[in-house]
């Protein structure tokens, strides 16, 4: 993914966590509100050409932690379970789903 894809993703992770309407978070953050829906609609897209030509991706869910000192537990496919310290980046999520359909897990 390109540094100007990943930014607008970061932005647009952060406008569906806070739950805020895409004007108003453009407005906060000094941006466009077309260019946020435009990316949107772009790397929508983009990612249902990915999800196709890969034949699908796989499933990755996130739990509270079962230990004290985790944040949380990402579960991939109901198979393996990694404890993390603090919740990953949606990036981090979306790099590590891809790879493992790349892979045929």
């Amino acid at each position: 993914m390109s540094e100007r894809s990943t930014f607008w993703l970061s932005h647009l992770s952060a406008i569906e966590a806070e739950g805020i309407t895409t004007k108003a978070y453009a407005e906060r953050e000094g941006l466009s509100p077309q260019a946020l829906y435009q990316w949107r609609k772009r790397l929508v897209a983009g990612g249902r050409r990915s999800r196709a030509k890969l034949g699908g991706f796989v499933p990755i869910q996130i739990e509270p932690s079962m230990t004290p000192r985790a944040g949380c537990t990402v579960v991939i496919d109901a198979q393996l379970r990694l404890e993390c310290a603090m919740l990953p980046g949606v990036d981090w999520l979306a790099a590590l789903s891809v790879a493992l359909a790349e892979r045929g897990r």
